[in-house]
Order: structure tokens, then C-alpha cells, then sequence
């Protein structure tokens, strides 16, 4: 039979408008309580859903289980570029993904990354990994990355560098503003002056959007 920490952790599985809005995951306690039977059960359940979230993530990851940490790796091909990002900064946190893999999917994440879709899961995971790769498309970003994206890669790149004293320095907000202009022109020369602060060569090309 199953127990009440089961119970707890499969009700904890279903999600509503409190849990969504509050960024609720599932009752990892309840997990960590589950006999060794029963842990396989839960994580049946987690392997069941065709379209895991951070919350399935996160508990496959405490699980840690070769099914788990498949799912984690399956994950990476997922639509979701907050899923994506998740099951990548699981994995790199227990040592399972080369550096240039993960610099691949950061630079393949904020290409495309939108407020509603991992962006600030994948600003976190560049701050964490800041390679000359991941440098460089955060400046690319900052010129010619969508409305969502070009200020905060702006102020990322300027607390990598070490000329910010945080990630939102707001002794460089006038800076950061310019990137949120309507006009391609000055978003340009926002961009020439960020390349010039953390002493990197602009690339050649018009900004877009």
C-alpha cells in the first residue's frame, strides 16, 4: 500500500494557478521519506509525463537514478527552452556535460530565449560559465537579441567583465536603457560603447530589430 508520503509527494504532482504563480515544485521531502519501492513508483510517475517541466526535473534529479538521469539527458532536446536549460544546469552540476557542450547550449539558448521561455534560466547559467563563447553571444545578444533580451545581456556582460559591481549595476543604467531604444542607430552605439568598456572588438554588422 502506499504510504502518506506517497500520497503527499503524487498530490504535490498536481500543479494549480498558487503552485504556478508561486514557482510551488512537487514535496521533495515527501520523496526523500519514499522506501525504495515506492521511490521507484514516484519516479514512474515523473517518467510517465510526456512533457516534464523544472518541477520533474528537479525531482528526477534528487532521485538520481540512471532512468533519472536519462530523462534529465532527454530533456535536453526538449521545445522548452526553460526545460532545456534546466535539465543542462542539473547535469553540469554533477559533472555530466563537457564545457563546449554546454557552451553550445547557452549560446543556442540565448539566441532564442524570451522573458516567457528560460531567459532568466539561461542568463543564470551564462553567469555561471561565462567562456569566451558564451562572452561573445552575450554581446551579440546585446545588439541583436529581441526586446526581452538585449538590456540584461548588456548588464550581464559588463559584471563579467569585472566593470560592473553587479549583475544590474545601476550606476550603468543610462547605459543599459539605450539598449531598449526603438532606434537601430543608437542601439548600435550602445553597443560600440559596451565593446569599448570591456575592451572587445565591435563585430562588423548592422544591429537588427
Amino acid at each position: 500500500m502506499a504510504s502518506d508520503a506517497f500520497e503527499k509527494f503524487r498530490r504535490s504532482m498536481s500543479i494549480g494557478y498558487i503552485e504556478w504563480h508561486d514557482g510551488l515544485g512537487y514535496d521533495l521531502v515527501a520523496l526523500a521519506e519514499l522506501p525504495p519501492e515506492q521511490l521507484v513508483a514516484a519516479e514512474d510517475l515523473l517518467l510517465a509525463r510526456r512533457a516534464p517541466d523544472w518541477r520533474d526535473l528537479e525531482a528526477l534529479d534528487q532521485i538520481g537514478s540512471a532512468r533519472a538521469l536519462q530523462a534529465l539527458e532527454n530533456a535536453l532536446n526538449s521545445k522548452s527552452i526553460d526545460t532545456r536549460i534546466e535539465a543542462a544546469r542539473r547535469l553540469a552540476a554533477r559533472n555530466l556535460l563537457a564545457d563546449s557542450t554546454i557552451d553550445a547550449i547557452i549560446v543556442n539558448a540565448l539566441t532564442t530565449t524570451t522573458i516567457l521561455d528560460g531567459m532568466v534560466k539561461t542568463l543564470a547559467f551564462a553567469a555561471e560559465h561565462p567562456s569566451p563563447a558564451v562572452l561573445r553571444e552575450l554581446l551579440n545578444r546585446s545588439a541583436r537579441g529581441n526586446n526581452d533580451i538585449r538590456v540584461h545581456a548588456a548588464a550581464l556582460v559588463l559584471f563579467l567583465y569585472g566593470v560592473a559591481s553587479s549583475v544590474f549595476d545601476t550606476s550603468f543604467r543610462p547605459l543599459y536603457l539605450r539598449f531598449a531604444s526603438k532606434s537601430r542607430q543608437e542601439r548600435h552605439d550602445a553597443y560600440c560603447e559596451l565593446c569599448a568598456k570591456v575592451g572587445v572588438e565591435p563585430e562588423d554588422g548592422p544591429t537588427t530589430r
